[in-house]
């Protein structure tokens, strides 16, 4: 587990939601300052996801967020919170399997 995924998981752990989870994580790194989305405002998509998205456009990935969110889809099944909270995995899986994702396409920029 590397020190991003390892920090949204802690941060989650605290009681943080998904969005802010992923969101602090990354941008304490990168020096972001935007503003944070709230789980599900966004066609009830998963906060952890909204962020990870976020992150993306913050940092000029634009184009890497339809295959992100497709990597998504394949390993849990669902994008949306409520379809989610169904699934096997808990939020902090969610959380760190993005952050985690996150790091592979901004280590690249570097």
């Amino acid at each position: 587990m590397d020190k991003h995924e390892k920090r949204a998981r802690e941060l989650k752990a605290q009681g943080n939601n998904c969005s802010i989870s992923v969101y602090k994580a990354i941008a304490e790194d990168k020096r972001l300052d935007g503003d944070i989305p709230e789980p599900r405002s966004i066609e009830g998509k998963c906060g952890a996801l909204l962020s990870a998205i976020k992150i993306l456009q913050e940092t000029g990935h634009e184009d890497k967020i339809e295959e992100f969110e497709k990597k998504f889809i394949e390993k849990f099944g669902y994008n949306k919170c409520r379809d989610l909270m169904t699934h096997e995995a808990r939020c902090s899986d969610y959380v760190g399997e993005c952050t985690k994702m996150l790091d592979e396409i901004l280590e690249g920029e570097q």
